[in-house]
This record gives structure tokens, C-alpha cells and sequence, in this order.
């Protein structure tokens, strides 16, 4: 039934050498990760996608720039630190983005307020995130491109 397929034993063929053959399969997976990492830098660019981020409360504006009021309204982008640190790291199954600052979880899940300082409700503002369908059909379009090199 599978040799009355047209071009699916290539296919199959192609995909079993890919899976004894990592180095080729890491390229593709480099190039989905500098994909996402666009894709992370056009969320902080417009402030949130598909849905824009909560404003920034004014006591937040006035404290910026380490109390100085300077800075602007941009969301999450005071000093660009954060931003800065989101890389991609390539793995043996796959692709992974992120960053290690400790106010990311917060920013990205939110949190939902304490007592005490530093203790004020931060609005959820998802900076890690791929947009569907545009991010997932690049992707794609990257292992198609993959699969079909020889």
C-alpha cells in the first residue's frame, strides 16, 4: 500500500536518515530557534501579540530608570536587560527559548500581589510566545525545507 504512494518512500527513506544523522537535523533546529527568537523580539517590539500587554501603572513610569522618571511607557523594555537575555538553546530532541532573569516568571505568568515591598500585582504580559498560525507555519516550512535536502 505504501509503494502505491506517490514520493512516500523518499519520504520515509529521507526521515530514517535523519534520525541516524543528528548533525543535519540540529541545522533545522538552529534555524527554528533564530525563528522564534524573531518572534519573541516582534512581542516586546508591539508590546504583546495577538493581544497587547496591560499599560504600565503610573507609579511604575514614575519609578523608572532607577527612580529617576526617566524611560518610557515602553512595557518591559525600561533598561532592555530581559529582553536581551532571551537566547535559544539547541538540544538533541529539540529547541528551547528562554532567558534566566529572576522577574521573567513574573512578567510572563503575572503574579497576583503581597504585602510588603516589592510586593505589587504585576499584570500577566506573555513575552514567550510563538503566534499561531504564522510562527508554527514557519517552522514548518523550515523541517519541509529540512526534509527535503538531500
Amino acid at each position: 500500500m505504501a509503494d502505491e504512494i506517490i514520493g512516500l518512500k523518499p519520504l520515509l527513506d529521507r526521515i530514517a536518515q535523519m534520525a541516524t544523522d543528528t548533525r543535519h537535523v540540529e541545522r533545522a533546529l538552529k534555524s527554528a530557534g533564530v525563528h522564534m527568537l524573531g518572534s519573541v523580539e516582534k512581542n516586546f517590539q508591539q508590546q504583546g501579540r495577538p493581544k497587547r500587554w496591560s499599560r504600565l501603572a503610573p507609579r511604575t513610569l514614575a519609578g523608572r530608570r532607577k527612580g529617576k522618571g526617566r524611560g518610557g511607557a515602553r512595557i518591559l523594555i525600561d533598561t532592555a536587560k530581559m529582553k536581551n537575555q532571551v537566547s535559544s538553546v539547541v538540544h538533541s530532541d529539540g529547541v528551547q527559548i528562554g532567558l534566566n532573569a529572576v522577574q521573567a516568571k513574573r512578567q510572563h505568568f503575572g503574579y497576583p500581589g503581597g504585602s510588603g515591598p516589592g510586593q505589587s500585582k504585576t499584570p500577566a504580559r506573555p513575552f514567550l510566545t510563538l503566534q499561531d498560525p504564522e510562527d508554527v507555519k514557519a517552522i514548518g516550512e523550515i523541517f519541509k525545507r529540512h526534509i527535503a535536502r538531500k
